[in-house]
């Protein structure tokens, strides 16, 4: 067999330099917050004037959903134990959102 000079402590120092490259990379990719990345500071400032109108549906649904003495579950769960609850709830909220297209 021919050596290619590379002897196996040299092919694990490379590889452990390349695992502490990337890991270092994709830490600095994630530290950035998701709103942040690739938003232009107008899209950011037309995101917070209007979610300060109109909060989401599922926002509205959480706060339902804890409200207490509130029949949630019951209000609008359709399956046999009730556990569609908060989507139904989402759903419903998005559908009365929704401007009506004609």
């Amino acid at each position: 067999m021919a050596n290619s000079g590379l002897d196996k402590r040299t092919i694990v120092a490379v590889l452990l330099v390349l695992a502490l490259a990337f890991s270092v990379i994709v830490s600095a990719a994630l530290a950035v917050p998701p709103s942040d990345r690739g938003a232009s500071d107008s899209a950011r400032a037309r995101a917070s004037q209007s979610s300060g109108a109109e909060k989401s549906p599922a926002k509205l649904c959480k706060a339902e959903r804890a409200a207490p003495g509130a029949q949630f579950a019951e209000k609008y769960g359709t399956n046999a134990n009730l556990r569609n609850a908060f989507g139904k709830c989402v759903s419903g909220k998005a559908k009365e959102q929704k401007p009506a297209k004609r």
